[in-house]
Parts: C-alpha cells; structure tokens; sequence
C-alpha cells in the first residue's frame, strides 16, 4: 500500500483529534454562558418571589388595617346604641353594629388566608435564594474549571495545528488547495476512507479505477468531493 494512504490516515487523525480539543475549548465558554442564563432566571424568578410577597404583606396590612377600622367603627356605634333614644335608633345602630361585625367576621377570615398565602410565599422567597446562590455555585464552578482548561487546551490546538501543517505536505498543488478547501469547510470530515469501494462519507461505490489509483498512491477525491484514503488494513 502507498504512502500517501498513510500519510492521509495520519492527517485524518490529526484533524479528528484537533476538531475535539478545538470543540472542547469552544464548549467550555458555552457552558458557562448557560449557567450564566439559568443564574439570571433563578434571579428573575426570585425577584418575581420577592414581588408578589410584597403585595401579599400589603394585601394582608390593608386589610388589617379595615379591620382596626371597622371594629372602631362598631366600638363608637355601641357607643351611640347605648344613647340611643328610641327604640326605632337603638334598632337602626343594632342593625349597623351586626352588619359591621359580619363583614368583620369576612375580613378576619381574609386576613388570616392573607397571612397563609405571605407565610406560603416567604417559604418560596427562601427556597428561590437558595436556587439562585446554586446557580451561582455551579457557574463559578465551572468558570474555574474552564479558566483552568484554557491554557493546556490552546497549547494542545497549537501542536496539533503544527502536526497538521507538517502532515499537509504530502499534498502539493490544486490538490492542496481543494484539500483545504474542503477542510476549511468539513474539518476532519474533509478526509473519508473507503470501505472496500465505497466512501463512508456518500456510501456510493469508487470505481474499479479509482480504487486501482488509490492504491498505487495517487490522490483521489470522490463524487462527494471528499479526500479519499484506504485504511489501515484496506
């Protein structure tokens, strides 16, 4: 088998392994901006939390507030029953102190609901802080571990980068500048090795031919455009 299909395997590799570590250091700032989103959510929920605990306090004050109100209200209304000067107003006062005192009975319920739905929410408010320093947690976490990846990741990509270039000689001309063209768009996928006489990459048949000239060391693209290579053992 020719050199050039070795030569060819070896530059496959190569662009495979620089594609992963080149991915790998691409993926690590996705990552961290992905827990810097789910930290900004937890955030904005909390403070959705936070809001709605808020109104429920003022909800729950207000209607505390009616309540002082009106029980003033029935304390000067029982005032005025027991002045009262006929039996006409001591009814009329009556009726007004028990309508006063019922819609009293609804606010107590109300406020007492009022005071479930602010302990409920206060509960929440808490578990939302906790949620959020979580969020907080893992995104610096992570921020490290990527911080720490960095420097070996782009001295790794720097010697595979030098391996490629070097490999890349066995290729001269317009062959070079497909091969590099198509690298340049498919990566390590620019490369597909042949199974027989089909291209992994299409998985359609070479010719007789091709495959003659590929095993006599010549350099053969496919129908697909792919760099063709036999592999080892082919």
């Amino acid at each position: 088998m020719s050199d050039i299909n070795a030569g060819l395997r070896h530059l496959h590799a190569l662009l495979a392994q620089l594609g992963e570590v080149q991915d790998e250091l691409a993926r690590g700032p996705r990552q961290v901006t992905a827990r810097e989103n789910l930290v900004k959510k937890a955030e904005e929920e909390l403070a959705a939390k936070r809001e709605s605990l808020k109104q429920a306090k003022a909800a729950a004050d207000r209607k505390s507030l009616d309540l002082k109100t009106n029980e003033a209200k029935i304390a000067g209304l029982q005032a005025k029953l027991n002045a009262a000067s006929s039996n006409k107003e001591f009814d009329v006062i009556k009726g007004q102190i028990e309508a006063d005192a019922v819609a009293n009975s609804v606010l107590e319920d109300e406020i007492l609901e009022s005071l479930e739905t602010v302990d409920r929410l206060q509960i929440a408010v808490g578990e939302g802080e906790q949620q959020v320093t979580q969020a907080q947690q893992e995104r610096d976490k992570r921020a490290k571990e990527v911080a720490d990846a960095k420097g070996g990741l782009e001295a790794r990509v720097g010697e595979l980068e030098g391996q490629v270039k070097e490999a890349e000689k066995i290729l001269g001309g317009d062959n070079a500048v497909k091969y590099r063209r198509l690298v340049a768009a498919y990566g390590a996928e620019a490369l597909a090795a042949v199974d027989g006489s089909i291209c992994t990459n299409c998985y359609t048949a070479i010719t007789p031919q091709m495959r003659v000239a590929l095993n006599s060391g010549k350099v053969i693209f496919c129908n697909c455009s792919r760099l063709l290579f036999v592999p080892e053992g082919g």
